[in-house]
């Protein structure tokens, strides 16, 4: 089963961004794959460098975010779409949530549990439900960044079954700089999942790097190029589960 993730280069406007992800989640979808999936607060301007007001930022950016993510799931049809993140308001208060959506049909959203603090000081609420989906590809966990080192959470998200997790990413100037993907790859062989790590180019210094991980090693990782980039991999899910077989018997 193939999948693509998008390495996005962020701009300094909106309709740049949409502009860009529409770009590329066409052209990944001519390899093919069966699920394609976009970074975190992939619409956010400049790399989130003002982000300071998540109302402001959601009445910016929410709407024609989620428009688009429709109507390019409509194009691509039959593919997958992990829509990376919206700042999205529910009853007064601001998440960052991650959507799922096939032939324009929303199928799941899950709310940031573990928003960091930048995200908390500009107002954005924490979530509180953990989420697998069931697809006909094998049933996906929803995770945002930071969620990622939240070990309760990710054993949570692997006990209700997840065997591929969805991790949008967008590591902000605060995070430290980090080399490979230790923590992603450590989820992988612990849990028996394969990790979809979905970044920017501003973070590929600080852990933002995309790469698709399986727990025998990464199988696709893209370049420090700053610029947009699609990588595609195969992800063997009947290796996948002898492997969860074999974990569960240790």
């Amino acid at each position: 089963m193939k999948v693509s993730v998008l390495h996005m280069e962020i701009r300094t406007s909106l309709d740049a961004n949409l502009k860009a992800a529409k770009t590329a989640l066409l052209k990944a979808a001519k390899q093919n794959p069966a699920l394609i999936a976009l970074p975190e607060y992939f619409t956010v301007p400049n790399c989130m460098a003002d982000f300071t007001n998540a109302a402001k930022i959601s009445q910016e950016t929410c709407t024609k975010t989620l428009d688009f993510l429709q109507e390019t799931s409509k194009l691509i049809g039959n593919i997958y779409l992990l829509g990376g993140t919206v700042l999205q308001e529910d009853k007064g208060k601001y998440y960052n949530t991650s959507t799922l959506w096939k032939n324009g049909s929303l199928l799941a959203k899950y709310k940031k549990i573990n928003p960091i603090q930048a995200e908390i000081n500009a107002g954005v609420a924490r979530g509180d439900q953990p989420l697998t989906v069931d697809t006909e590809l094998g049933k996906i966990g929803l995770l945002v960044c930071a969620d990622s080192f939240d070990p309760v959470l990710v054993k949570k998200v692997a006990q209700l079954g997840a065997e591929i997790i969805s991790l949008p990413v967008a590591a902000m100037g605060s995070h430290p700089i980090v080399k490979g993907h230790p923590l992603t790859e450590g989820i992988a062989r612990d849990y028996g999942v394969f990790v979809l790590k979905v970044g920017n180019v501003c973070s590929n210094m600080r852990g933002g790097r995309s790469a698709i991980i399986a727990p025998w090693g990464i199988l696709g990782e893209v370049t420090d190029a700053p610029e947009d980039s699609v990588l595609t991999a195969e992800l063997d899910m009947e290796r996948l589960r002898e492997y969860r077989k074999a974990l569960s018997k240790v």
